[in-house]
């Protein structure tokens, strides 16, 4: 016993013996006379002056700190050290609360850094700058556009989603929800009709999706729209056992048109199967496959809908179907579960398949030489095109890879990434000129003209 007992007072002794360490807590903090420059950034050049449209400014404050530079001289291959000048970007969160504010041409502060008009004139250009102190930014200009002519007739379009699930036996199944199928669909209509963004340059194309509520012979269906194939045995063992099978997939559609394309006169499809395990940043060919419209009716000029190949068809119908992404498009089950993941910070969005199914192509561009002849990549002169691997983020600029310095049709503008075509983006708008673009779609092209039947809702023409 008294052998612990020592033991016990030997090391009571040796860790009060230890001297406590000191801690040091250093103030990250910015002094205003550290800042040494302020940069204005906007979400567009252009505002919509409709008092919906907002448009929102983006401080970005610099700083000098003399830091230690170590090289080797090239000539005399000796190790240098010596002191130089470096500009930072300070974090938000090390400035002093609310010393950056936003200011109008008139010296107004932006609440919120927001700025949002029904009263400028179209034409208008306005000036804005920010200023903490005595350091102001550069002026930075935003044009007040005209006001669109949104006086179109809102129309609904019935969609009906074709669940290919595989036999139990062979591969995992699933399900997906009516709520669920609900949910991304209101989503879609919210986007395409600006409500849930502040985009200053978001257009209305008054585009309802909805569910089908009759299946194609006129019967109440039990869950609206949703149709559920149960792909047997032989059908999908016969598909092989590639990872990858997008191409077997769409020829099973095909084959069995009677039961999963549905007139395209009466609804939009949309099929969603387990296509491919793999993944990708742009997700075009992993997480949906689809077509552009490929017919307009011989009414209007080919040319009037640029980007796209297309032939003069006055009708089109079941019998015309050659490729089941003439009158719909393939949907990736694991993009719809978890858009956050299969395309990396690129969430997917279901609003992005169906905006290019209805003629609207993607705004980012590789690089300077895919620009096409108007300078843009998407014929819509309100976007921006962009490389997307200049910029993994909301915040973007519109310089693109092989672009001449100083290039006076380009000039560097930055810009905020709300559009559903853009990638790594908020996903949540469509430009006014995309708008346009959807409605001459829906008017020009027969594949395109479910919304012009109420079978899927009544189950009668």
């Amino acid at each position: 016993m008294m052998r612990y007992i020592i033991i016990f007072f030997i090391t009571m002794l040796f860790f009060s013996s230890c001297e406590k360490e000191k801690s040091v807590i250093f103030d990250l903090n910015i002094l205003p006379d550290e800042i040494s420059r302020i940069e204005l950034r906007a979400d567009h050049k252009m505002l919509v002056p409709n008092g919906v449209s907002q448009m929102g400014f983006h401080t970005f404050v610099y700083g000098k700190r003399t830091v230690m530079s170590y090289g080797r001289d090239e000539e005399t291959k000796e190790f240098y050290g010596k002191e130089i000048e470096e500009e930072f970007l300070i974090p938000k969160d090390q400035l002093p609360a609310d010393y950056i504010k936003v200011y109008d041409q008139n010296g107004n502060v932006l609440e919120g850094s927001y700025y949002t008009t029904t009263t400028d004139a179209p034409g208008t250009v306005k000036q804005f700058y920010a200023k903490g102190g005595n350091l102001e930014s550069e002026r930075l200009s935003i044009t007040i556009r005209e006001l669109p002519d949104e006086n179109y007739e809102e129309v609904v379009i019935p969609v009906v989603f074709h669940l290919l699930v595989p036999p139990a036996t062979a591969a995992p199944s699933y399900d997906v929800s009516v709520e669920l199928l609900e949910r991304q669909l209101q989503r879609v209509s919210d986007a395409f009709n600006r409500k849930i963004t502040t985009d200053p340059n978001a257009g209305n194309a008054k585009v309802v999706f909805k569910l089908a509520t009759y299946d194609q012979n006129g019967l109440k269906m039990q869950e609206p729209g949703k149709n559920v194939e149960n792909i047997t045995a032989a059908d999908f063992t016969a598909m092989g056992t590639s990872s990858t099978k997008t191409t077997q997939y769409l020829a099973y559609i095909l084959a069995n048109s009677k039961r999963i394309i549905w007139d395209p006169n009466k609804y939009m499809n949309i099929w969603i199967a387990k296509f491919t395990t793999s993944t990708s940043n742009t997700g075009t060919t992993t997480s949906y496959r689809m077509l552009a419209p490929t017919v307009m009716h011989s009414d209007y000029e080919l040319t009037s809908i640029p980007g796209i190949t297309m032939k003069h068809k006055d009708a089109f119908n079941l019998s015309d179907v050659t490729n089941c992404l003439e009158v719909g498009f393939m949907l990736n089950l694991n993009a719809l579960l978890s858009p956050t993941t299969v395309q990396g910070k690129n969430e997917f969005s279901l609003a992005t398949p169906i905006a290019e199914y209805l003629g609207v192509l993607q705004t980012r561009c590789d690089k300077y030489s895919y620009l096409n002849a108007d300078g843009d990549s998407d014929y819509c002169p309100d976007t921006y095109s962009f490389d997307y691997g200049y910029y993994p983020t909301v915040f973007k600029g519109n310089n693109l890879d092989g672009q001449p310095e100083n290039d006076p049709t380009r000039p560097m503008e930055y810009f905020t990434s709300f559009n559903v075509l853009d990638m790594y983006s908020y996903k949540n708008s469509l430009s006014i000129d995309q708008v346009k673009r959807v409605r001459m779609v829906l008017k020009q092209c027969p594949s395109r003209w479910a919304y012009k039947s109420n079978w899927a809702f009544t189950g009668e023409n």
